[in-house]
C-alpha cells in the first residue's frame, strides 16, 4: 500500500502535469485558432458568402478604432522613448576617458530626436489622412454592381465607366502608406486614404479602370 505521502506526491505531480498540458494548449493552439479562424472569416468577407459582390456591405471607420492601431501605438512608444534619450543625452555626464565628449553628445542628441521624429512623422501622416476617411461610408449594391460613397453630407453613386482613371500614391517603407486620387468621367475627382476600410472594393468592382502608381517617401494628402 502507498502511503499518505506517496498519495499527495502522486497528486501534486498529475496536478503540475495537468497546468504544464494546459500553458502549452494555451500558448500554441489558442493563437493557431485564433489565426485560422482570422483567415475563414477574411476568405469570408472578401470572396466568400459575405463578399459585397454578393451580399451589400457598407464600410466605416470610428476615430478609436482608426488612431488606436499598432503602428500608433509604436509611433507613441519612439516619441517617448526618443525625448528620454534628448533628456539623457542632455543631462548625462560623458564618461572622462572620450576623446570627443561633444561628438559623442552630439551622435546621442541626433539619434534620439531621428527616433522621436519617427514617431512624430507616423502621427502627422494619420492626422492628414485621417480628414480623407473621417465621416466616409462606402456603400455596395451588389445587385446593381453600383457603389456609393458618402463624403460628409455628399453622396456620390458610382456604375461601371464613371472611374476614368486611379493614381495610386505610396511610399517603399515597410509600414505601407497610400491615397488613391480617382478621376471621374465628368471632370471632377476624389480622394480616399488607403486607411479607409472597404476601399479595396472599389477596385474589386471596376477591374478594369486604368491604375497608375507613384512612389513618394512623404505620401502627405495635399
Amino acid at each position: 500500500m502507498k502511503s499518505e505521502k506517496g498519495i499527495l506526491e502522486d497528486t501534486s505531480s498529475q496536478d503540475t502535469f495537468f497546468m504544464e498540458t494546459l500553458i502549452v494548449f494555451l500558448f500554441i493552439f489558442v493563437p493557431m485558432g485564433w489565426l485560422i479562424w482570422g483567415m475563414l472569416r477574411f476568405t469570408r468577407d472578401t470572396i466568400g458568402t459575405n463578399s459585397p459582390l454578393k451580399v451589400k456591405r457598407i464600410y466605416r471607420i470610428r476615430e478609436s478604432a482608426y488612431f488606436f492601431k499598432f503602428d500608433n501605438l509604436f509611433a507613441g512608444f519612439n516619441v517617448v522613448l526618443g525625448l528620454f534619450l534628448i533628456r539623457s543625452g542632455l543631462t548625462l555626464p560623458i564618461a572622462p576617458d572620450v576623446h570627443y565628449p561633444l561628438l559623442a553628445r552630439a551622435i546621442i542628441l541626433l539619434t534620439s530626436a531621428f527616433i522621436a521624429g519617427v514617431g512624430i512623422f507616423i502621427w502627422s501622416l494619420d492626422f492628414n489622412h485621417w480628414k480623407y476617411v473621417n465621416g466616409v461610408v462606402i456603400e455596395t449594391f451588389p445587385e446593381e454592381h453600383e457603389l456609393e460613397i458618402t463624403f460628409g453630407d455628399f453622396k456620390l453613386r458610382l456604375k461601371e465607366g464613371d472611374i476614368v482613371r486611379v493614381l495610386v500614391t505610396s511610399n517603399d517603407a515597410k509600414m505601407r502608406v497610400s491615397f488613391m486620387t480617382y478621376y471621374l468621367t465628368n471632370g471632377n475627382h476624389f480622394i480616399l486614404s488607403g486607411k479607409m476600410p472597404g476601399v479595396w472594393v472599389i477596385h474589386e468592382y471596376f477591374k478594369k479602370i486604368p491604375t497608375e502608381h507613384h512612389k513618394t517617401q512623404f505620401p502627405f494628402i495635399r
